[in-house]
């Protein structure tokens, strides 16, 4: 996951938002192993987590000021209406394991602003 970040970059700006969104994610990543979810569904979270944000940081092209929002409201922004953002190239099942990903992050994320010792 440390890579992450530069993967999803297109500039050198693009780094330091994509450490954000990765420390968002961290968290939720050690939810889902404490879940005790099979490691194969863990990595397909993990697999969507990563086109998701880097969805996110490829809107900075478009976009440069969201740079400089928080990370989780980038994330929530992006999983608005409980659906991972359009991934390019992704079949409909890619993009509806996506979308299930997303719907798992946005109840985490609901979830700790209900209960912040969650």
């Amino acid at each position: 996951m440390e890579e992450w970040p530069a993967s999803w970059a297109g500039l050198d700006e693009d780094k330091a938002p994509g450490q954000r969104l990765l420390a968002e994610l961290r968290p939720f990543i050690m939810h889902l192993i404490e879940e005790g979810l099979s490691a194969k569904t863990v990595r397909r979270h993990l697999d969507n987590l990563w086109a998701i944000a880097g969805e996110v940081v490829r809107g900075f092209n478009d976009e440069p000021s969201l740079r400089r929002r928080p990370a989780r409201q980038l994330l929530l922004d992006a999983i608005d209406a409980s659906s991972a953002p359009l991934l390019p190239g992704a079949s409909e099942s890619e993009q509806c394991s996506a979308d299930a990903t997303a719907r798992k992050l946005l109840k985490y994320f609901r979830h700790l602003e209900a209960d912040p010792l969650f």
